[in-house]
């Protein structure tokens, strides 16, 4: 016969004495007793037992089969929906957990609550522990923001239960480590240290949960660069689960991280020692290590390939210190190859560079990590500069498609491609890719410079204010935000410097050579509460600064404050530049019917009057990106207007200017008539707030778009490639982020006062008569605009991309 009571009075008194050694077979003599009672019962208490020590001491295999006999037996003891059955469901669901198999588990778990509501009433200590142990299912499968919920409810039901400081310490420690997780360390460490305390005064042997939360104190110093005690805190862990478990799967991990800690320790004390910072230190590295195996193995190449470092760290900006030991620090440099030399030894010579990593006056072996790797090593020069913004050389700046391309890299990339440093480059081709991308064109410059002081006013000189007047902090802050980001790139564009990634913009300001008080000035904003009545003033004081320099560097004849007055003037600058043309160069962007003289300045007017009111158009989700871009706005517009008669720009110029002078925005109006097609329910909210149309005029419009599509289908055989560069053509693919040209037409034509309706039916009637396809005449300007000397030109370019 089994006696179960006597058999779990002699397994506690083996875990009170620290003998888990014993406990396997302990178990097994007690599972082989059972069988041969047949005592299902027992057999059932037995299996709970083994899937909890199976668990703990990572043999998984053994614990799932325990795991799924118990459940099954559950059901032939006829125990569905007893205590019994959502005991077994938690254990299996642990165990299940443990060994990876999550669907499993959480299906097991579910079981597990089902039972448990219908039975227990809150507080339970059960119910506590199913909430703990999805909690910890959550956290595993990245579902963080239910793990933390589950946590928190477990947290409050063993707050209210009598002598649980154990569970209450468990149900800390899993938080701790959901918050570590979510990277909220301080949160986390409060967690740690809390359950730290509970466990430390438990009586009797350690609680088997008291090592996680030693662990996590330790990640929490390890944060916090405490390496001393974060190792202490990991050794006193690892000696608790030995002596609970043995050198466990746990204790193995513990180990790597302890290691890791001593690792970055080393780092750090022999950094300090040397006081060598990482591009002297990749200089000696290749200077006695690098360039000696080269002239023995590849005397060949050896002038034609360019060593440094370069790319990707912060030792590349010059701005390395202690706390950068961490990761991706340590000997290493760069070998440039051409592609021709990279393809007949790149892989050789790696193997070989590879050989040469090892500690280095005092500094271990560089610890690179996944998202490091590739910064150092051979790569093809053509390779390096692709990865880091997309292109292999730097766009010239003849045409508007150029320029496009330079506005497409991120400054912040830009700046990585260009820092660091060069050791040897006999050859020349590296240094010379990089200064392509060193020369940033001045019109590029000048683009960049006016988006910022767009952004500046907007940001901190208007919105600021409004979030003030309405005592709205989450505005400010953002406004904020938005303001220092494009202050810091406005000073690094008036230094003719890339502006390098967030963490590193203010520091790097150290090396300005004009706008020195910025850094200053920024720091002591960053430093402001929203509401500070100081704010202001030191917004204003910014932009101050950055006048100033405008006007020492001749970009700005004006002494307006209001920094969007400063942005037209450096715009201005930059059209200048760019419609400096040669002869050549303006023949080839000649459309076949020229634009007068006349319409081309009433173009202009017209345009930058639209342009002022879609800046101000209001969308749902935030500025649209299209509305920092007045550059394509510019282009669009214009190569539509250069294709109108004079009587219709000179009506529609009137219509933006009684909209004005009205207060009514008829670029607002116009994506508001859009919404009728894509977006009907939201239309039918605001169409009574639109100006009426007369059905008869409806008509018109209608007749007006189905010409103008008919020409639109036809422009789009003959130039495909062109023409897939825009908007989709038919309203039938219209959808939530995709607006069709014969939308934006209805769209449009439905802005039009009635006398410009008129006229415009009047032009494209005309136009019919004489054999002329309007849309097409539009994308020969446009395709002009971008540099192209025909639409021909470009469809046969766009088609071989």
């Amino acid at each position: 016969m089994f006696q179960l009571d006597e058999f779990m009075n002699g397994l506690d008194r083996l875990y009170e004495n620290g003998r888990m050694d014993l406990a396997e077979e302990y178990l097994t003599e007690g599972m082989k007793t059972a069988r041969q009672a047949d005592d299902k019962g027992g057999i059932l208490a037995v299996l709970n037992e083994l899937i909890g020590y199976y668990r703990v001491r990572g043999e998984y295999e053994k614990c799932v089969l325990c795991a799924k006999e118990a459940m099954e037996l559950v059901r032939e003891l006829g125990l569905s929906g007893t205590l019994h059955h959502g005991t077994t469901c938690l254990n299996a669901a642990t165990g299940f957990r443990a060994a990876g198999r999550y669907e499993e588990a959480e299906a097991a778990y579910r079981e597990a609550e089902k039972v448990y509501a219908s039975l227990l009433k809150e507080p339970d200590y059960r119910l506590a522990g199913l909430h703990n142990n999805l909690s910890l299912l959550y956290a595993e499968t990245g579902r963080l923001s239910e793990a933390e919920k589950r946590g928190l409810k477990a947290l409050d039901m063993i707050r209210r239960l009598p002598d649980a400081q154990a569970e209450c310490a468990t149900t800390l420690t899993n938080l701790g480590n959901i918050c570590f997780k979510m990277h909220r360390t301080a949160r986390g460490a409060r967690y740690m240290k809390e359950a730290a305390a509970l466990f430390e005064n438990l009586p009797g042997n350690p609680d088997p949960h008291y090592p996680s939360a030693l662990a996590g104190l330790a990640e929490a110093c390890f944060h916090r660069g405490e390496l001393d005690e974060a190792e202490a805190y990991y050794r006193q862990a690892m000696e608790l689960i030995n002596r609970l478990y043995g050198k466990n799967d746990g204790w193995q991990t513990l180990n790597r991280n302890r290691e890791q800690v001593l690792d970055v320790k080393a780092r750090r004390e022999a950094f300090e020692k040397s006081g060598i910072c990482g591009l002297d230190l990749a200089r000696s590295f290749y200077e006695q290590k690098g360039r000696p195996m080269l002239l023995e193995k590849y005397p060949a190449y050896a002038d034609r390939i360019a060593a440094g470092l370069a790319g990707e760290g912060s030792e590349c900006l010059g701005l390395d210190d202690v706390y950068s030991t961490d990761h991706d620090f340590g000997p290493g440099f760069c070998f440039w190859l051409t592609k021709e030399d990279y393809e007949a030894i790149g892989e050789q010579l790696q193997a070989d560079y590879d050989r040469l990593a090892e500690s280095f006056k005092g500094i271990p072996v560089r610890n690179t990590t996944k998202e490091g790797a590739g910064r150092v090593g051979v790569i093809e020069i053509g390779a390096f500069y692709k990865r880091l913004t997309g292109l292999e050389h730097a766009p010239d700046c003849k045409t508007a498609e150029d320029m496009a391309a330079w506005n497409r890299i991120p400054p912040e990339q830009l700046r990585t491609a260009v820092s660091g440093a060069i050791f040897e480059d006999k050859l020349g081709e590296f240094t010379r890719r990089r200064r392509e991308f060193e020369a940033c064109p001045e019109k590029v410059r000048l683009y960049r410079l006016g988006l910022c002081l767009g952004k500046m006013a907007q940001s901190g000189q208007y919105n600021y204010e409004r979030g003030r007047r309405r005592r709205d902090i989450g505005m400010m802050q953002a406004s904020l935000a938005e303001f220092i980001q494009a202050s810091a790139e406005a000073g690094y564009l008036l230094n003719r410097q890339y502006m390098p990634f967030y963490k590193w913009r203010l520091r790097a300001m150290e090396a300005f050579i004009c706008v020195r008080k910025l850094k200053g000035a920024l720091e002591q904003l960053a430093g402001s509460r929203p509401d500070e009545e100081e704010t202001e003033e030191r917004i204003e004081n910014v932009c101050g600064i950055i006048l100033d320099e405008l006007k020492k560097q001749g970009l700005t004849d004006s002494d307006e404050l209001f920094l969007e007055r400063q942005k037209a003037e450096v715009l201005s600058r930059m059209e200048k530049l760019s419609g400096e043309k040669t002869q050549k160069e303006e023949k080839s962007s000649e459309s076949d019917v020229a634009p007068s003289k006349e319409i081309r300045t009433l173009a202009d007017e017209i345009t930058a009057m639209e342009w002022q009111q879609f800046t101000q158009v209001k969308n749902q989700g935030g500025r649209a990106s299209c509305q920092e871009d007045p550059y394509t706005f510019d282009i669009m517009r214009k190569s539509q207007f250069h294709t109108w008669d004079l009587p219709v720009l000179e009506s529609y110029q009137e219509d933006l200017k009684e909209a004005k002078q009205s207060g009514w925005n008829l670029l607002t109006e116009k994506y508001a008539r859009m919404m009728e097609h894509t977006a009907p329910e939201e239309y039918d909210a605001l169409k009574d707030r639109l100006p009426y149309r007369d059905p008869a005029r409806k008509v018109l419009e209608e007749l007006l778009v189905s010409l103008m599509m008919d020409w639109t289908r036809e422009t789009a055989e003959k130039f495909p490639s062109v023409m897939s560069m825009g908007r989709s053509l038919s309203a039938s693919e219209d959808g939530m982020f995709n607006t069709s040209s014969e939308t934006y037409l209805k769209g449009e034509l439905g802005t039009y006062s009635d006398k410009t309706l008129k006229l415009y039916a009047a032009m494209l009637l005309k136009r019919m008569k004489d054999g002329r396809n309007p849309v097409r005449e539009t994308l020969e300007h446009t395709v002009a605009f971008y540099g192209y000397p025909s639409l021909e030109e470009a469809e046969q370019k766009l088609g071989r991309r």
